[in-house]
């Protein structure tokens, strides 16, 4: 009788073993089974951001080619205005000075810093 206590009680202890490596091996899976789906949806999410955030780079990229080349133009108008002054001999009139001022001004300066800080910017 005492074999088969021991026996018994061998299997007894064997199957508690089993059964606490399995309820390891089912917490782990759950673990791993949650660390891929955060690790997938924080994939998607940055993916999303990214690409939003190309869409209004590339979009200001355009208008800043946009608005150089209307300023390039009212620049060249303002060449031709030049011209026209000149070979008329009369005084440059003061109001089209400082348009053609703001104009250079944007150019220098709020042009560069948009381009400035669009190249900053690395996608």
């Amino acid at each position: 009788m005492s074999e088969q206590k021991t026996v018994f009680n061998k299997l007894w202890k064997s199957n508690n073993t089993e059964l606490a490596s399995q309820k390891v091996d089912l917490a782990l899976n759950d673990d791993i089974a949650k660390a891929y789906k955060q690790a997938i949806d924080a994939r998607k999410s940055a993916a999303d951001v990214y690409f939003n955030a190309k869409k209004v780079i590339d979009a200001a990229v355009a208008e800043m080619k946009n608005l150089k080349a209307i300023n390039q133009s009212a620049l060249d108008t303002f060449g031709k205005f030049d011209a026209l002054v000149k070979e008329l001999g009369i005084p440059y009139p003061q109001e089209q000075a400082n348009q053609k001022q703001n104009i250079q001004d944007g150019l220098k300066g709020t042009f560069a810093s948009y381009t400035k800080s669009l190249e900053s910017v690395k996608l």
